[in-house]
């Protein structure tokens, strides 16, 4: 805690959110959005354990952070350097919610990705490190002194959490949970490129799986093309936390082979997931009947997760742009590679690079910048949509020495010219339209799903069944109605039938129905059909009052020429009572001890004990 002068902070405090400076002619940044890989964490293929992110991939996404800090907020030089863009309006040195989302899937390995990129993107904010004109005026206190958050300033932001149950969910990873996509990855295993690619690789992974896979896989069948991305994982976790495997590796120990290892084990879990996320035609026949995506709409039940991340990516840019700015100038979105893999796939970026077809490496990002061109003459409120354009670019794990070690490089998507790199607003919508599928309820439907939330879209046709499920075929799945489904057909069934028997009897029976006409009285009265010859109505007397009323007529009365109407009250009943005689009542009460001067210290009263 730092004592420092009590009015200092009030004078400089609302510079603490002094937006990165505009310089002329350059490229301004309005809003972004960005998709990150999470860092490195522990091998999904050890079950057993569970998955979470390792100190080195918090170094990853914290310095994926820092990257972005030093384009957005940063920025001093030329803003047409891919390392420099300032984003308008960004808060500087603390974070504000209005202007910062961040998503994650529920898994400590997404969620300890987002904070620690954000830890890169807002570092602690501590006195001592920033000038009086940034001091955080919720940090002062009345007395003069400046309260620093634990860490030394750490700062905390809010992180949107989806889990299997939130409708948000898909959005982050729709490939899980997906009983149609598994389906699909599995008929990849049937296939002829699939075959081929096992039998050419089959005696390295047997050479592999006996030198270092025996404890973690242990049948022999599990050592192939099958198992490429598990196995692949594994050993590239081992490459940089095991000196004993990294060196194996290395030096190709027992391998029958001259080329690196770990790059072949690569080069096939490259194959193997591309051929399961970026299948553009892919048949979804899971539901026993082939479906195909919603009208328009680019991809299959392959690149369903890619689908769904362009639907968030492009929402989030749109609530920034619809709101001028004021909400969600930027937005971080991290998952793992999956959704990466199809995004990849249906914007055609393969086909400007063909190192889009593999993995991208931890920490990797893919981000969307709305941006206009500026200089100082112009006014610098939120342009108009005819005025923005859209850039993609990518960055390939967190290094900054080449492409494939992480720099941040703009590509063309969608199929233009490798010059086109840009897009107007509008085209950039209209493009994403294409690609996406904004409704949860299309995600349900299409795979099948039986997610907490998916009841709604849940209809006889979907299965029973669950993701388990995936691994027969579809000729050999069980397909019948859900028993609440049933049983309501049953009911409306009985009664139908229950109708045509009753119809029936009246046809042939001489059944009828007729209405019983009810004896009317003919005496009238308040009792109505109740009344008795003998009884008599309630009689009103000439004026209309009832009795036991009094009326006051006032024809000065502004209400109404026939004046009041009230009922008589206690107070008025006792008018006509003869007042009491207050000094006869007086004289009545019973005398005090000081008139009577009686001593109430005298002996007491004795009784006469005389014969």
């Amino acid at each position: 805690m730092a004592s420092i002068h009590s009015s200092l902070p009030f004078l400089f405090a609302t510079l603490l959110l002094t937006p990165a400076v505009v310089f002329a002619n350059q490229y301004t940044v309005w809003s972004s959005v960005i998709f990150s890989r999470t860092g490195e964490r522990t091998p999904e293929v050890l079950g057993h354990i569970p998955t979470t992110l390792t100190s080195n991939g918090a170094q990853q996404v914290f310095n994926s952070g820092s990257f972005f800090r030093n384009r957005y907020v940063s920025s001093t030089g030329n803003g047409d350097l891919f390392d420099s863009a300032p984003l308008h309006g960004l808060s500087a040195n603390k974070i504000d919610p209005m202007e910062l989302y961040v998503a994650a899937l529920d898994q400590q390995y997404c969620v300890g990705s987002a904070q620690a990129f954000v830890q890169g993107l807002y570092p602690p904010f501590t006195l001592n490190a920033s000038a009086a004109l940034f001091l955080d005026p919720t940090s002062v206190m009345a007395n003069g002194t400046y309260v620093e958050s634990p860490l030394d300033g750490y700062q905390y932001a809010q992180v949107h959490t989806a889990g299997a149950l939130d409708p948000e969910f898909p959005y982050l990873g729709g490939s899980l949970n997906c009983p149609a996509f598994n389906d699909a990855a599995t008929q990849y295993v049937g296939s002829p490129e699939f075959s081929a690619i096992q039998s050419e690789s089959d005696e390295l992974y047997k050479d592999i799986g006996t030198n270092m896979l025996q404890d973690v896989l242990d049948e022999e069948t599990a050592w192939d093309f099958y198992n490429a991305y598990a196995i692949y994982d594994y050993l590239n976790y081992q490459s940089v936390h095991n000196m004993t495997v990294a060196a194996q590796l290395r030096q190709n120990a027992n391998l029958n082979t001259s080329y690196p290892v770990l790059d072949m084990l690569r080069w096939y879990a490259d194959e193997q997931q591309y051929a399961q996320l970026g299948n553009l035609t892919a048949i979804n026949d899971y539901s026993g009947s082939e479906q195909s995506l919603p009208d328009g709409v680019t991809g299959s039940i392959s690149t369903i997760a890619g689908n769904l991340l362009a639907a968030k990516m492009l929402s989030q840019l749109q609530i920034a742009v619809e709101t001028n700015g004021s909400y969600y100038k930027l937005s971080v979105l991290v998952g793992d590679f999956e959704p990466l893999l199809s995004f990849f796939a249906l914007t055609g970026l393969p086909a400007v690079n063909s190192n889009f077809r593999g993995l991208p490496d931890f920490g990797s990002t893919a981000v969307f910048e709305v941006f206009s061109y500026t200089n100082d003459s112009m006014d610098m409120s939120f342009p108009s949509p005819d005025d923005l354009w859209v850039r993609f670019y990518f960055r390939n794990g967190t290094g900054a020495t080449d492409d494939a070690s992480g720099d941040f490089q703009s590509y063309s998507l969608f199929g233009r010219g490798p010059s086109q790199n840009d897009m107007t607003w509008n085209e950039f919508q209209t493009a994403m339209y294409s690609i996406m599928i904004g409704n949860i309820g299309t995600w349900c439907t299409q795979c099948g799903a039986l997610n907490l939330f998916c009841a709604a879209w849940n209809s006889s046709d979907t299965f029973a069944g669950t993701s388990g499920s995936s691994s027969t075929s579809s000729s050999s799945r069980q397909h019948g109605l859900k028993p609440a489904i049933a049983g309501v057909i049953g009911a409306i069934v009985t009664l139908a039938v229950a109708g045509l028997l009753f119809a029936a009897l009246m046809l042939l029976g001489g059944v009828r129905f007729h209405r019983v006409e009810r004896h009317k009285h003919d005496l009238g009265g308040f009792k109505g059909s109740q009344k008795l010859a003998s009884d008599r109505d309630l009689t009103m007397p000439k004026g209309g009052a009832v009795v036991g009323a009094s009326v006051e007529r006032s024809p000065d009365s502004p209400i109404s020429p026939l004046g009041h109407e009230r009922v008589e009250s206690w107070e008025l009943k006792q008018e006509h009572l003869e007042r009491p005689n207050i000094a006869e009542a007086q004289s009545t009460r019973n005398p005090s001890f000081e008139e009577d001067r009686i001593d109430p210290f005298r002996d007491p009263v004795r009784a006469k004990e005389s014969v």
